[in-house]
């Protein structure tokens, strides 16, 4: 009897997340051939979204796990002094802007922007998308046990809001400023950036051309891992980015106002999924989410991988380049800056061994101690000269940034 419903619980969530798993990718897919697809419609999205909350229910939340060797360690004190982190009055120059000027926080992405899995322990788990934990744009708890950039900046100014609050789908309202998909890929973004002004200029609490805004893009983990392999021109896919980032921003730019943008890449796909040796569970879990790398239906080969490895590395620079664009510069009311800390982390310790601790269950979304190192090193490069930032990560016990007296701005390519 025990073996049977053992069985039977193993089966529903094979079900289940095969039935997410097919309608999510096959309405990326769609996507980026149409633009659309069918779960844009106006009968089916509600449809949608009820499958969806049911799978929330089913699942449970997650988030409020306070022991496991996925939380990061507490901090004591909050190392930065904050008696110039704000201006007296809110500046009318981006080149001018204090971490607590900061009013509005936002984020676009995949599913790493939505903390799936954050505190996961089990295959189910997976379903939850801990937003509140999210590096990015997580403010669940405050700074002492979770690092994330919100966390810290509200520690220069209590009012800050638009970050996710708990456990949430990006169309349940906690997840607030927070319009990261996941499956989603580089074309959704200009979608993206209409959803989040949209939704930004609808709240009560905005006042949308005072309030200064700090939005961060990370995206490109589905487009590697899941899709450019099924392409007839893989290589195309850096200069579609380009073209989509470059949209994006210029939509941002003419239609919000006092606005600081933060582009960050997605980690190399090759030092997660390549991990060896790896738990079964992860194996298994990698031939789903990063099928061009380790599923068997492209005949994957170390030919394969160089190339995909070449990909990302072009998709990169195209990141890069475009937030260093003349048109982005000598603005009063907007800029762009590329954080690099993603581009040469590591979950080696100095031993050489992986650091499970964090990966989610499936050792490829990061568990909430990643959450917190991301976040920590998102604001640190945020604090660092624009030749002198960081490009890997670090635990926010080693390695924290403040605003200095004589430079209290965020760096920008102006100041």
């Amino acid at each position: 009897m025990c073996q049977r419903k053992k069985m039977t619980k193993n089966s529903l969530e094979i079900v289940v997340f095969a039935i997410i798993f097919v309608q999510t990718f096959t309405h990326c897919e769609n996507r980026i051939i149409t633009g659309s697809s069918p779960l844009d419609n106006l009968i089916i999205r509600p449809l949608f979204h009820s499958f969806r909350n049911m799978t929330f229910r089913l699942v449970g939340q997650t988030g409020l796990r306070n022991t496991g060797r996925y939380l990061q360690q507490p901090l004591e004190e909050f190392p930065c002094d904050t008696t110039f982190g704000r201006s007296e009055k809110p500046p009318t120059s981006v080149h001018k802007l204090r971490p607590g000027d900061i009013d509005i926080i936002a984020a676009m992405g995949d599913s790493l922007t939505a903390a799936t899995g954050a505190t996961s322990t089990s295959f189910m788990d997976l379903f939850m998308e801990n937003r509140g934990l999210a590096w990015c744009i997580g403010g669940q708890w405050d700074w002492h046990n979770s690092t994330t950039l919100p966390n810290i900046l509200r520690a220069f100014n209590p009012k800050l809001f638009g970050y996710s609050i708990g456990d949430s789908y990006p169309f349940h309202r906690a997840s607030q400023f927070n319009v990261a998909e996941i499956g989603a890929v580089s074309a959704d973004l200009p979608y993206m950036a209409r959803t989040l002004i949209r939704r930004i200029k609808s709240d009560r609490r905005v006042n949308f051309k005072k309030h200064w805004k700090m939005l961060t893009i990370s995206m490109g983990g589905n487009d590697i891992c899941s899709f450019v392999c099924t392409w007839d021109d893989p290589e195309s896919l850096p200069g579609k980015h380009r073209v989509s980032l470059l949209r994006t921003l210029r939509y941002i730019r003419d239609n919000m106002p006092r606005t600081f943008v933060n582009i960050v890449s997605v980690p190399s796909v090759d030092k997660v999924v390549g991990l060896r040796p790896k738990p079964e569970q992860c194996r298994l879990m990698h031939h789903i989410e990063c099928s061009c790398w380790e599923g068997r239906l492209y005949n994957q080969t170390d030919e394969l991988r160089q190339r995909l490895r070449n990909i990302q590395q072009e998709f990169i620079r195209a990141e890069a380049e475009v937030a260093q664009y003349d048109e982005f510069k000598g603005l009063q009311e907007f800029a762009v800056v590329y954080q690099p800390f993603s581009r040469n982390l590591s979950i080696k310790t100095k031993d050489e061994k992986t650091d499970y601790s964090l990966l989610a269950f499936d050792c490829f979304h990061m568990s909430q101690k990643a959450h917190a190192w991301a976040g920590t090193s998102l604001w640190n490069n945020i604090m660092e000269p624009i030749v002198e930032k960081a490009d890997s990560w670090e635990s926010p016990s080693v390695k924290f940034k403040c605003p200095t007296k004589e430079f209290p701005y965020i760096y920008t390519h102006d100041n």
